[in-house]
């Protein structure tokens, strides 16, 4: 008998933590004003845009021979990217060619074709908020193995990404995912190695990032093969193209809608022996939910062996 006491006393307390359980569910309720539905339509049928997205590319950067010795005399890194690093940081990720490794013990010179850098030259480069470094070019091995796996450690270190090295760097800026990617045609580049990539970046990405390493030296036309090479990379996926090795500042050409810059010209060079390779674009894009609405071209002019000044900018709003 006891123990049936105990239950139907348990009864009533149940109930009573039940109402009152009730009773505060039905305050909340009353009392929080859920938003309308109507209010969310456009949320709903309209997403949020993202902001504004800007990419800056650059052309050649070589920080060896006299460049090297320059930054030697000045005892500062820096030296080469005075003039223009406020620029170079603006961007969300700025692009430079790489044509000369790091190494330790690089010997200075002020002569010859086979090129490398003092490693502290990277203070230069983050200096100049330098976010990725291709090294698809034909300078990368001048220092054999050895350079190639000293550079790509160095920028690593510095939170520098190095491109070209034969798969795509992903990262994704404001709800943008982007695929950079670098090819060089020096010595000739694989087609179908370029449409493999390309094609598997455009499956994943938001936008594709294509830059080339080709062309001729000192020409002012893009030759049939940049003009070939470009194409091909648009029909698989590449939303720009930017292009440099020629040491001259080539033209640009929309195709099917997206730009090519055939090369960019000199940033960072020291050959001072004639007007040409002494000019240089900076080309900075603005991109907004995926669609180019901005495209601004910064020219320069290198003095010294090696620092670049901004005399001018145009912008190109089509």
């Amino acid at each position: 008998m006891e123990k049936t006491k105990i239950n139907n006393m348990g009864t009533p307390l149940k109930w009573i933590a039940l109402f009152l359980l009730g009773l505060f569910f039905g305050i909340f309720l009353f009392t929080t004003k859920p938003q309308p539905i109507i209010d969310r339509l456009p949320e709903l049928i309209f997403p949020k845009s993202s902001p504004p997205l800007t990419l800056i590319f650059t052309g050649d950067v070589m920080l060896g021979r006299s460049v090297n010795t320059r930054i030697q005399k000045y005892s500062d890194p820096t030296w080469p990217f005075k003039n223009i690093a406020s620029l170079l940081s603006s961007a969300d990720q700025t692009i430079i060619n790489l044509e000369s490794p790091f190494l330790t013990n690089c010997r200075q010179t002020d002569a010859g074709m086979i090129f490398c850098a003092d490693p502290k030259s990277i203070f230069g480069l983050v200096f100049a908020g330098v976010d990725i470094a291709s090294l698809a070019n034909n300078h990368i091995n001048n220092q054999g193995q050895k350079g190639v796996e000293e550079t790509v450690s160095i920028l690593t270190n510095n939170g520098i990404a190095p491109i070209g090295l034969g798969k795509p760097y992903f990262i994704t800026i404001k709800n943008t995912k982007i695929a950079f990617l670098s090819f060089t045609d020096l010595p000739q580049a694989n087609e179908n190695e370029i449409i493999k990539q390309l094609t598997e970046a455009s499956k994943s990405a938001d936008l594709v990032i294509s830059t080339f390493h080709w062309g001729v030296e000192y020409q002012k036309n893009p030759s049939s093969r940049q003009i070939y090479l470009s194409h091909l990379a648009i029909d698989s996926g590449a939303d720009i193209v930017v292009g440099h090795h020629p040491h001259w500042i080539q033209g640009e050409e929309i195709y099917k809608g997206k730009p090519i810059y055939y090369s960019l010209g000199n940033l960072i060079f020291d050959q001072m022996w004639s007007e040409e390779t002494r000019l240089g674009e900076i080309l900075r894009v603005t991109y907004k939910d995926k669609i180019l609405i901005k495209k601004e071209i910064f020219p320069i002019k290198i003095f010294d062996f090696g620092q670049p000044i901004l005399y001018s900018s145009t912008s190109d709003l089509k």
